[in-house]
């Protein structure tokens, strides 16, 4: 049952990222995409890189801040270098999993704590998704949608909220769970979310999940606007940077290929961008995000001694 729906799920990504493919270059005038891509000064690219890193840079203090600094920066780097670059390359999102077992046995930080980090920050960037979206595009999303995921958002908040408040309900129901109640990670997992996860770090979290968002919106609006040169005005630029982004949610190939070039071209489309014009932007972008964190994995495989694998007096 578990190989048919890996099966399913695994021709379901094939299907979605091939659908968008064919949307995007269905059409596609060459010769204007050409155009379109050798219109950008000579500094576009260079330029780009350092406002992305900029924001890689950011993301990696997020996470040493959630380790309380026990995590150096340097190590909190690499881990996120990581797992952006492992993404661009492996299915489901699997550069996540490099990125924690990279901290966990290269970093010498227990795996549930590893875990519960890297979760956090998703949870966060989740939730910043969710407020932008309802703010922003709430002309194209169903009502009935924003409020369906806002109540889940709620309700997984006012869970955590009460479980902390409670811990012995929490327990309570962990102890009557044998299988779960005698798994080493797991009882690690549970520590770190009911008892280490301080109001501390859930403040510097979404404090830095904002400034994140932020600067990761301040490099799409530069290309978009400064950049593409498109018929953009700042509001239209903010929607097509979140419509990419919850594109990228949707289950496909590896670094949303394919899917993410539809996000961007179809919410230019909304506001009167040639399609052309809309997938070289769309280009660029992915170029930026593929080639340098690919470039440091590299490199960092090439260093004596590094490992994603290497342990390090590895615990739960």
């Amino acid at each position: 049952m578990k190989k048919h729906k890996r099966k399913l799920m695994l021709l379901l990504r094939i299907f979605i990222s091939v659908a968008c493919l064919a949307y995007v270059l269905w059409g596609i005038d060459l010769g204007l995409l050409f155009k379109s891509l050798s219109s950008y000064p000579i500094y576009a690219v260079p330029v780009t890189a350092i406002i992305f890193f900029v924001n890689v840079i950011l993301q990696a203090l997020r996470l040493s801040l959630l380790f309380e600094r026990r995590l150096p920066f340097w190590g909190s780097l690499k881990s996120v270098i990581i797992g952006l670059g492992l993404n661009n390359i492996l299915p489901a999102k699997g550069g996540e999993i490099a990125k924690i077992m990279y901290i966990n046995k290269s970093c010498g930080k227990s795996a549930s704590e590893s875990f519960a980090c890297v979760a956090c920050e998703r949870f966060f960037d989740a939730n910043f998704l969710y407020i932008f979206s309802a703010l922003m595009l709430r002309e194209w999303l169903p009502p009935s949608a924003i409020s369906k995921i806002g109540v889940f958002f709620v309700a997984c908040w006012g869970a955590f909220v009460y479980f902390r408040f409670f811990p012995h309900v929490f327990e309570r129901i962990w102890a009557k769970i044998p299988k779960i109640h005698g798994s080493e990670f797991l009882n690690g997992l549970k520590k770190s979310f009911l008892y280490e996860l301080t109001a501390r770090k859930l403040f510097v979290a979404a404090i830095m999940s904002l400034v994140v968002w932020l600067s990761y919106g301040f490099y799409s609006l530069y290309v978009f606007l400064i950049l593409g040169n498109l018929r953009l005005n700042f509001f239209s630029a903010i929607t097509v940077f979140l419509i990419s982004a919850a594109g990228q949610l949707l289950p496909s190939s590896p670094g949303s290929l394919g899917v993410f070039e539809a996000s961007v071209v179809w919410g230019m489309s909304l506001f009167g961008v040639e399609r052309e014009a809309a997938l070289g932007v769309a280009f660029l972008l992915r170029v930026i995000q593929f080639l340098p964190t690919l470039a440091a994995i590299f490199i960092f495989f090439k260093t004596p001694g590094f490992s994603i694998f290497k342990k390090r007096d590895t615990h739960f």
